[in-house]
């Protein structure tokens, strides 16, 4: 099994200079990580630049050296990156080289073609201490500015401190100028300084902003306290989604509620001081993690350090709505899980006619590998290229830009069922400024469902399409936002690259086998599903199961009994038995019994079979860990003579 340990391993490039090398941070704190063509960029805060990490699995970080660097400016504070459209674009806050007024930090702007850099300084967003960037789509696909301030709540009579706005963005360079307040202190905890001005009132700290929705909430998770202190940690509030509201006009509210000191992430015996995250997909693209900064405790030897906040990652998890992070970890854990498969074409390049590399079935086309990415390189006829795992759930990344032509372009994703001649395509039409799904069954063609991209959308950029397959339901998202989803006539078997007439160009491509309840919802989900009594209905993420004749029974199959996997689903309703199935190389069948006739009100479950072992939890409390040699999982059961709600499954194929 992948394991990994905290802090994770940082090493130097090589290739860099002596003087980059020699001056190379010992620490990385406020790290924001950015995946970008499947590869991990971590910019982090540093005095003589913003430092750049970057990574392939998430586990072993290398040092680039610097992203950013201005001339007469130091203090380079809590860099955030955003990818738009050929441009990268870094918010981060520097104070003038020579100051040691830390509110003359201001937020600027620089930007590169590279997630590398160099950047260039563009401009400086506000003339007033602004910190902690962070710039997410906002719903209708325009941006948001997430950031930090003192002004707002500085003069409060009863908590005054820094606080979370956000505010609308005019493009990636102009703030709208009406923020609005996110978060605010509402906690002794939150306390930076006391009796800061001598007239009794306190000086509170809400910083680091860091957004993100799953399902139909929306987070934004922050850090509390001063980041100098052992009792620094991350919290987060929430706001239902609406898809006529900007994030900015939602009603945030404090997880659990403004009184009560509920944190995500705090101290332990052995990191202190933690805070300032991230949060970014695992190379399979399902599993969250957060990354972030902690210290490692030490004796009173160690105060005279100025700086020993480390780079720290552990796993995000979710019990129903609520987030929950076992951490800060110092032991040895599972790595990030890793896809079935993934290519990120950093091997030599290939010349016409070469094999482009294992894992690969070419039809037509001239494919080949010029400069860490996949050029099909003919303009004749259809052009196609498969991965060799095959899933009827899973979820594929490609990232594709078009190489111009005054012919115009149809290329992307093509997705294959059983017939030859039944394919599902997601393709961009760069004369037409769209992006459709297209089906054929048995050689006919279907009506093609599409979308008219946005006035200024560059087809001759990198732009990543996930698209999440179940049964007959297909979702596409491109560059993080829902686009198109689709019911087809087929059900997916196979899935590769296709160009149609045009040259095209594709990067970081993963494939990963995923059933999920709460991405496609539990009717797309059905094949997995057999009914042993009771009434059971399908309601968007949840199957809901009523007892007929004093019983109601479901058994889940396991989509992938063939890998390691696994599977976290939400149970809710009262005495229940949840019976799991292993069945050994020789056909044997063992039954073990999880749960027997207890009451459950509303528990999450995790189940992961992946080395010969399987671990079980509930609620984060371990139910089972034994080894289960020869054997392979292959169904959970769940009855109940009341009504019973099972819900947000997620079901995931382990990569190696």
């Amino acid at each position: 099994m992948n394991m990994y340990t905290n802090p994770p391993l940082v090493v130097k490039d090589e290739s860099l200079r002596d003087s980059a090398a020699s001056s190379a941070p010992a620490y990385h704190p406020d790290p924001y990580v950015l995946k970008w063509n499947g590869k991990y960029y971590a910019y982090a805060t540093a005095e003589a630049g913003v430092s750049l990490l970057t990574s392939k699995d998430m586990k072993t970080w290398t040092f680039q050296g610097f992203a950013y660097q201005e001339e007469g400016r130091s203090g380079y504070w809590a860099p955030a990156v955003m990818y738009d459209n050929g441009q990268f674009y870094l918010y981060v806050s520097n104070m003038p080289s020579g100051g040691d007024d830390v509110h003359q930090q201001f937020m600027r702007v620089a930007v590169s073609e590279s997630p590398e850099g160099p950047f260039e300084y563009r401009k400086t967003l506000f003339d007033t201490f602004s910190i902690d960037a962070h710039v997410v789509r906002d719903t209708d696909g325009g941006f948001v500015l997430f950031y930090s301030t003192n002004e707002t709540y500085g003069i409060d009579a009863h908590r005054a401190g820094t606080v979370i706005l956000a505010d609308r963005l005019l493009d990636p360079l102009t703030p709208e100028g009406k923020p609005k307040l996110i978060v605010r202190p509402t906690l002794d905890e939150e306390v930076f300084a006391v009796n800061r001005f001598g007239d009794g009132r306190n000086w509170h700290t809400i910083e680091g902003a860091f957004h993100l929705r799953r399902g139909a909430k929306h987070y934004v998770m922050y850090s509390g306290n001063a980041y100098t202190s052992p009792y620094y940690y991350v919290g987060y509030s929430t706001a239902d989604h609406a898809a006529d509201h900007s994030l900015t006009e939602l009603e945030w509210s404090k997880h659990p509620d403004d009184d009560t000191y509920e944190p995500l992430l705090r101290q332990n015996d052995k990191v202190e001081g933690v805070g300032h995250n991230s949060v970014a997909k695992a190379p399979n693209n399902v599993d969250d993690w957060i990354v972030y900064h902690g210290r490692e405790v030490r004796g009173d030897d160690a105060a005279d350090e100025k700086e020993r906040r480390q780079l720290r990652m552990d796993p995000l998890l979710w019990h129903g709505d609520r987030m929950m992070v076992p951490g800060p970890s110092w032991e040895e854990v599972p790595a990030p899980a890793m896809p079935a498969f993934r290519d990120l074409f950093d091997r030599p390049n290939t010349a016409e006619g070469v094999e482009i590399g294992s894992g690969w079935t070419t039809d037509g086309g001239e494919w080949r590998i010029v400069g860490g990415s996949l050029l099909q390189a003919s303009q004749f006829g259809i052009s196609r290229a498969f991965v060799e795992p095959s899933y009827a759930h899973a979820l594929f990344e490609l990232n594709v830009r078009w190489e111009r032509s005054h012919m115009g372009g149809l290329y992307g994703a093509v997705l294959q069922a059983g017939d030859q001649a039944s394919l599902i395509e997601v393709l961009f039409d760069a004369g037409k400024r769209t992006i459709g799904i297209y089906e054929t069954v048995r050689g006919i063609r279907l009506e093609q469902r599409s979308r008219v991209l946005p006035v200024g959308f560059r087809f001759d950029v990198y732009h990543q399409l996930v698209i999440r397959t179940s049964g007959n339901a297909v979702k596409v998202e491109l560059d993080g936002v829902q686009t198109l989803s689709a019911s087809c006539a087929s059900t997916v078997e196979r899935y590769g690259l296709v160009t149609h007439y045009t040259f095209a160009c594709f990067a970081g491509i993963s494939l990963t086998g995923c059933l999920s309840f709460l991405e496609t919802g539990a009717a797309a989900c059905l094949s997995a599903c057999e009914v042993s009594a009771g009434d059971w209905s399908a309601a968007g993420t949840a199957l809901i199961g009523c007892p007929t004749a004093g019983l109601t029974s479901l058994r889940l199959n396991n989509p992938f009994p063939e890998e390691a996997t696994t599977c976290r689903f939400e149970l809710d309703g009262g005495s229940a038995k949840l019976e799991l199935s292993l069945v050994s190389a020789n056909g044997e069948v063992r039954s073990v019994i999880l749960h027997d006739n207890t009451i459950v009100g509303g528990c999450t479950w995790f189940i992961r079979h992946a080395g010969q072992r399987l671990h079980i939890s509930m609620d984060g409390e371990t139910v089972l860990s034994e080894s289960v040699q020869g054997e392979t999982w292959r169904s959970i059961a769940v009855s109940s003579e009341r009504k019973i709600i099972l819900s947000q499954l997620e079901w995931t194929a382990l990569g190696s």
